[in-house]
């Protein structure tokens, strides 16, 4: 059986840091991801789509781009960085088994996983793509939000 999470709007927190995927700053496309500590406002908010051909998609309430990796992007790593783009973006939610609740971000094309770099806690640490490995690093908590208007 296939488990997902309902289209709808969401804050995205790392299990293992409890810190929130965010545009930083709500920058354009592409605009750099990154943790924060919660601002409360529309860059820390997502929408999570379920589609027929790519699993999922995920678009900031704030900016209106899309979650994504580029790989000719080498500011984060040598393989990529973890941006935004004005096209849709292919993405998996796998269940994490190591945190109850709790899922993978995992990008269909290169097969990795989401991870706040270093587990930091540090307001603005970098998201990076990793080998998936299942663990509480990778774990990211849909946190149900309805927008508020204003926040973007």
């Amino acid at each position: 059986m296939s488990i997902t999470i309902p289209t709808g709007s969401y804050i995205i927190m790392n299990a293992r840091t409890h810190t929130y995927l965010n545009v930083l700053n709500f920058q354009v496309v592409p605009g750099d991801i990154v943790n924060s500590v919660g601002n409360r406002l529309g860059n820390d908010i997502w929408n999570v789509a379920n589609t027929e051909s790519c699993g999922v998609t995920i678009q900031s309430f704030g900016t209106g781009a899309f979650l994504s990796f580029d790989q000719s992007n080498k500011s984060d790593t040598s393989a990529g960085s973890v941006v935004t783009s004005h096209s849709i973006y292919p993405w998996s939610l796998q269940q994490n088994t190591a945190v109850p609740y709790a899922w993978n971000i995992v990008d269909k094309n290169t097969r990795n996983a989401l991870a706040v770099h270093g587990d930091s806690i540090a307001n603005g640490a970098q998201v990076l793509e990793v080998e998936t490995l299942n663990n509480p690093s990778q774990a990211w908590l849909f946190i149900a939000k309805e927008p508020i208007p204003g926040t973007n």
